[in-house]
């Protein structure tokens, strides 16, 4: 056995083969490989498929000066020739370890990726594994509770994960298996450059848990082989929650490049877009662009109460660009545009804000300068690790054609239409960054250079069209990675409104409808301060959604989100009796008859008027921060998901959810000062007892309010301190015990100034 070891970590792999047979945390005593004959020690992905076969193998190690195994070398040679070099080293953190690893090939093969390092059977941390996770930033956030139990009845948990794409559907590079108070591991992969990479944890063939990462080729061809520039690290956990591995990654993570532009506020206010943090209370998405809609607008100003942000459907360009019936070609397909008049000027009349909807890479090239969008084609692997299949035509983000034609498009729109943001769908963060055309000027596979490739579409898009409308034009996509960030300013989620959406997580979806899979809030946690924008929650103002809506937007926001009413799939909220018609919209949704819920929209006012009020500063700008442990009385809410495709099966799905009455988060603005917020998100009042001792993150003295639909309506100074705001029932004694009475469907927030400021 080859064993390298401190005083905090054991490792052990086969001298035999290289494979990782042990892992142990010598100070816990926890063995988190179980006693097995192991697996495969790398895996290599051809033409052919995958393998771990090999014929030779040989290994060396390296010692310090005082005579310990500091690190050991691992060299595989198959027998097509090719040949894998691994190593793995204690790195100077106590309790962590690092991987690095490469293949040369000297074959007639092509390889297309190299998984290594693989930590097999790993098995259950705390008793029968009820207090185990696995917190990974598959869509932005999930953990799974038992992945030992519920992998094995819900499928091989995540790898080879579809939709949305970023690190294959991970929108960072980093997860964590963790037994809650016990002990657990980290997994990351430092990579500040973009690489793509499938970061797995799932089930293996032996019954057992199997944390690996992939790596994936970027020059694709006989002879030529992969070389990762970047460590793998992994290290061992207290067991803290998913928080612990989450500050560990970001710790690493605000370093990047991508956030060297520095915070979301600072860049607000140089480039003038702080309307988008600041004035927008909540947001739409996919209202008609080219129909009337007026009456809606005026029903949303009038019991929401702040200005919008409205993502308008694709429903404006000269040829279709609707779901399922056609997508624009080149430029003659675009222009001349179609967009409603009366609902820009009403928009601009209440200060909302609108951006166009852009199916941005898809492209007909049977349409107008179909033989250059055919030309510039992105052409996908056979093999590509995804569920997805990839049928809609794309163009390829490196050619030089589909940079000249986002470039060209979008100025022409700013110059026509005057769009106070662009918005572009199917895009960077969900498509897979690879094409195995090399006539476009990038190698076979591509990977990072796809990645830049949309970066600087991007970028020179945006300055053009900054250009013409002479200011800032905030630029958003659907989902997010975390490579986009200080580029991308906003984006559409709908992982917050599940299980009452679409999309993301819905490989996890039986778990999340039983409880055993939750949203968590990954992605804010290690970067809402440097943007961007997360637009989620898929709601409708009508009762028929069910009362799972009160939670969904207290979550939404209490999270740093903008809550969004989404007509994609299905009508508006039906207006004495009327709604539009499936003639008017780009998709051929069932009429429903559901009526506009004035009670529920009061209830989204409320947040929205505290998101650009006195919460602003934290739900736009802050950091958030570990909340505190209490416990919340729970309760079964009803949802009911009708807005998707009618050939999906989550059409028309409902069911009950059983979720926190109290929905709470805590964040702090700069070094300035830190809000707690408490959200009552059931219909009764609510009683909440949580420890709150003095000094907790660094405020000695709070101050409390209230907020509600009640004491928000007929606010007119929404962005006041106090604006909507009622005397809050609470009490802090001298041993910190805090207590709070929250009326139905209300919100406290708890202020308090940092000692040091």
């Amino acid at each position: 056995m080859i064993v390298l070891e401190n005083e905090s970590i054991r490792v052990e792999f086969s001298a035999a083969d290289g494979t990782i047979r042990a892992l142990r945390d010598t100070k816990k005593g926890i063995d988190y490989i179980a006693d097995s004959a192991g697996s495969e020690p790398f895996r290599l992905e051809t033409d052919e498929g995958e393998s771990g076969a090999f014929t030779a193998f040989e290994w060396s190690e390296s010692k310090d000066e005082s005579g310990r195994v500091r690190q050991v070398s691992f060299v595989w040679r198959t027998e097509a020739g090719i040949t894998v070099f691994a190593r793995a080293a204690l790195a100077s953190e106590e309790g962590e370890l690092v991987f690095d690893c490469r293949a040369d090939n000297g074959s007639a093969l092509r390889l297309h990726g190299l998984e290594y390092p693989i930590f097999p059977d790993l098995r259950e941390i705390t008793e029968h594994g009820s207090g185990d996770w696995i917190a990974h930033p598959f869509a932005t956030g999930v953990r799974v509770r038992n992945p030992m139990k519920r992998f094995a009845n819900e499928g091989t948990g995540f790898r080879h994960m579809p939709y949305p794409e970023s690190f294959s559907g991970a929108t960072m590079q980093f997860f964590a298996y963790y037994g809650q108070n016990r002990g657990g591991l980290y997994f990351a992969a430092m990579d500040g450059e973009g690489h793509p990479k499938w970061l797995n944890f799932y089930k293996n063939g032996n019954g057992l848990l199997e944390a690996s990462f992939i790596h994936g080729c970027e020059d694709i061809g006989p002879g030529k082989g992969i070389a990762p520039s970047y460590s793998v690290q992994v290290s061992l956990l207290a067991g803290e929650d998913w928080h612990e591995a989450a500050d560990r990654y970001k710790s690493w993570a605000a370093r990047q490049i991508w956030c060297s532009d520095g915070l979301a506020e600072d860049r607000a206010a140089a480039e003038g877009h702080r309307w988008l943090y600041e004035e927008m209370g909540a947001a739409t998405f996919g209202i008609n662009a080219g129909s009337d809609r007026t009456d809606w607008l005026r029903a949303y100003h009038e019991h929401i109460g702040t200005p919008m942000f409205h993502v308008l459907g694709p429903d404006w360009t000269n040829a279709p660009q609707a779901f399922g019936r056609g997508v624009p070609g080149g430029f003659d397909d675009w222009f001349p545009t179609r967009f409603n008049p009366d609902n820009l000027a009403l928009m601009k009349e209440y200060g909302d804000r609108f951006a166009p909807f852009e199916f941005d890479y898809l492209y007909n090239f049977g349409g107008a300068d179909g033989e250059l969008g055919r030309a510039a084609a992105q052409k996908f692997p056979e093999r590509k690790k995804s569920v997805d299949a990839y049928k809609f035509p794309f163009l390829c983000p490196a050619h030089p054609y589909a940079h000249d034609f986002h470039v060209r498009r979008d100025k022409e729109l700013q110059r026509t239409v005057g769009v106070d943001a662009i918005y572009y769908d199917i895009s960077a963060n969900n498509i897979l960054k690879a094409c195995m055309d090399d006539s476009h000027g990038h190698p076979v596979g591509a990977g990072r250079l796809i990645e830049e490739a949309y970066r600087r579409n991007y970028a020179d898009t945006k300055a053009a069209m900054a250009e013409v409308a002479g200011r800032y034009v905030p630029m958003g996509t659907e989902m997010m990675n975390e490579t986009m960030i200080g580029l991308i300013d906003f984006y559409q989620a709908r992982a917050g409104g599940q299980p009452a959406a679409p999309l993301e997580l819905w490989p996890v979806r039986d778990l999340l409808k039983s409880g055993d899979a939750e949203l968590i809030p990954m992605f804010a946690y290690v970067y809402h301060e440097y943007g961007a924008l997360r637009m989620d929650g898929w709601g409708k103002l009508t009762t028929e959604i069910g009362r799972l809506y009160y939670y969904t937007v207290a979550r939404t926001y209490l999270w740093g989100g903008l809550y969004e009413l989404n007509y994609e799939y299905s009508p508006m909220e039906s207006l004495d009796g009327r709604e539009n018609a499936p003639e008017e919209h780009y998709y051929s949704f069932e009429p429903r008859g559901y009526a506009f819920s004035t009670e529920r929209a009061a209830y989204l006012g409320a947040y929205a008027k505290l998101r650009i009020g006195a919460a602003n500063k934290y739900w736009a700008y802050g950091s958030m921060l570990r909340p505190l442990a209490f416990e919340s009385p729970r309760m079964r809410a009803e949802w009911f998901h009708y807005n998707h495709g009618k050939e999906t099966p989550e059409y028309n799905d409902s069911g009950k959810l059983e979720v926190d009455s109290v929905v709470h988060s805590a964040w702090r603005y700069k070094e300035e000062s830190v809000a707690l917020f408490f959200a009552n998100a059931s219909s009764d009042t609510q009683q909440v007892r949580v420890r709150l001792e003095p000094g907790t993150y660094g405020v000695r003295e709070w101050a409390g309010r209230l907020y509600s639909a009640e004491a928000a309506a007929g606010t007119t100074e929404a962005a006041g301190e106090g604006a909507g705001a009622d005397p809050l029932q609470w009490s802090l004694s001298a041993d910190g015990e805090l207590e709070l009475l929250l009326p139905a469907f209300s919100v406290a927030m708890l202020e308090g100034t940092l000692s040091a400021a």
